[in-house]
């Protein structure tokens, strides 16, 4: 057996983002077309294939007539994701976040299974593979019969296979003092509902408000424990953020690059593997 680790990133610029919090987070936005540049020539430098978790809106140009109106554009819209992502080196997978970052907690099953449709026509549209995986918004795991009848066979858990995303203070003291993060092993990953769950193990934590206060060796440290366990018990490290989250400090692309370092490094020994979210489902199927 080998390990696994996997990288998803939630890609979905501004449409996650509360409100109130669209000011925090303005130059990232705006810098997000440079961002992304960046991760993907990273990602192509140690060669590390990433389940990109797309918001399908982003996928429209602004004049589509099924367009939800919201500015600046450029904070909702981000069709040339799809030419960059084709043109790297390294493939890889267009998986789905729901076409409008939809939460499972406030629409019915009706609503849920008509915005994943959206973002069925839109793949079919651009000539992009069937969507296999899915990023669930805030991590608000439900409606799962859902994704087998569209053929959705992967889906992102939420950390440690608890029933909700854990937040606040004791959320940032796990990050800060670098509690050892949890892995998986692939063949428990399999549902009876003919499910792959494939549960988070460790958020990229940015630099942003309190949270820049954490050393970025934290940040490092939790995912060399997450990784060095999953090596040893040839297990599954799950790293995901979102890729505006690198646009808080630079910090965050040196933490980032000293992971996926590691991740070569243990995969040029052979004990490593580094896959997307379908193509681990592969296997644990």
């Amino acid at each position: 057996m080998t390990a696994t680790f996997i990288l998803s990133l939630d890609t979905e610029i501004a449409w996650g983002t509360d409100a109130h919090l669209l000011p925090r987070y303005a130059a990232c936005f705006d810098d997000y077309p440079a961002i992304v540049r960046r991760l993907i020539d990273l990602l192509d430098t140690y060669q590390v294939p990433a389940t990109w978790a797309l918001v399908g809106h982003l996928l429209l140009q602004p004049d589509d007539p099924r367009a939800l109106k919201r500015t600046p554009a450029g904070w909702y819209h981000a069709p040339y994701l799809l030419d960059w992502l084709r043109a790297a080196r390294t493939p890889h997978e267009f998986a789905t976040h729901t076409f409008a970052h939809i939460y499972t907690d406030v629409v019915s099953p009706a609503e849920w299974e008509a915005d994943l449709r959206l973002c069925l026509d839109l793949h079919r549209e651009h000539g992009l593979p069937a969507i296999r995986s899915l990023v669930f918004p805030r991590n608000q795991v439900k409606y799962l019969d859902t994704l087998t009848r569209l053929g959705i066979v992967a889906y992102r858990g939420v950390e440690g296979r608890r029933p909700r995303e854990q937040r606040g203070v004791r959320h940032l003291l796990n990050r800060a003092l670098a509690v050892q993060p949890p892995t998986y092993a692939l063949t428990g990953c399999r549902e009876p509902n003919g499910l792959v769950n494939l549960p988070a193990s460790q958020f990229l934590l940015a630099y942003d408000g309190i949270r820049g206060f954490i050393p970025t060796a934290s940040r490092v440290r939790q995912a060399r424990l997450g990784l060095e366990q999953a090596v040893r018990l040839d297990e599954v490290f799950h790293l995901w953020f979102h890729p505006f989250n690198l646009g808080t400090s630079p910090r965050m692309f040196t933490a980032l690059e000293t992971i996926l370092r590691q991740v070569d490094h243990l995969r040029q020994s052979g004990t490593l593997q580094a896959l997307t979210m379908a193509q681990a489902a592969d296997v644990a199927l």
